[in-house]
């Protein structure tokens, strides 16, 4: 419910809208921004994470013993409009690849679609499809109630 260069201008990387979103909406243990630097028209931003685990079957949370925190490193490229990012889980580092691009393509004057391309590799015998199922099932139940939450929030700010 607004333009996208709002939303790529005024939300994307606001430290309310972000606080607000995970710790409130998506009820994340911990999310913070450890690094951000501005470098021509892009954005570098390094963010630390800890969603909750919720309910998984039992072979995951074994394998998940350190939990679900993970480092998010991304770089917005304002004038593109995308932000590309590469995430490092803190359990099972060497056994998850995990990479996305998200870009919006407008629909009209104060109206776009937010579309997340999503990578999820999991290398552990066995169990890698079942990782990679319930991490991209947890992406798209993130991303619907984000949507939800951003128009609730451009309405509340008047964006």
């Amino acid at each position: 419910n607004c333009s996208a260069d709002v939303f790529w201008s005024q939300i994307f990387l606001d430290a309310t809208y972000n606080q607000k979103l995970f710790l409130q909406e998506l009820h994340f243990e911990s999310w913070r921004v450890l690094s951000s630097e501005e470098r021509g028209t892009e954005v570098h931003r390094e963010v630390e994470a800890v969603p909750k685990l919720g309910d998984l079957p039992g072979p995951l949370k074994k394998l998940l013993s350190e939990g679900a925190a993970y480092q998010e490193r991304g770089v917005v490229d304002r004038a593109q409009q995308r932000y590309r990012l590469e995430v490092t889980p803190r359990s099972l580092a060497s056994k998850l690849s995990i990479s996305g691009e998200l870009f919006t393509t407008p629909l009209g004057e104060r109206s776009w679609r937010r579309t997340y391309v999503a990578r999820v590799e999991a290398r552990a015998f066995g169990l890698g499809g079942m990782i990679e199922d319930r991490l991209l099932h947890d992406i798209q139940r993130s991303y619907e109630k984000a949507a939800v939450f951003t128009n609730r929030w451009i309405a509340e700010h008047g964006l």
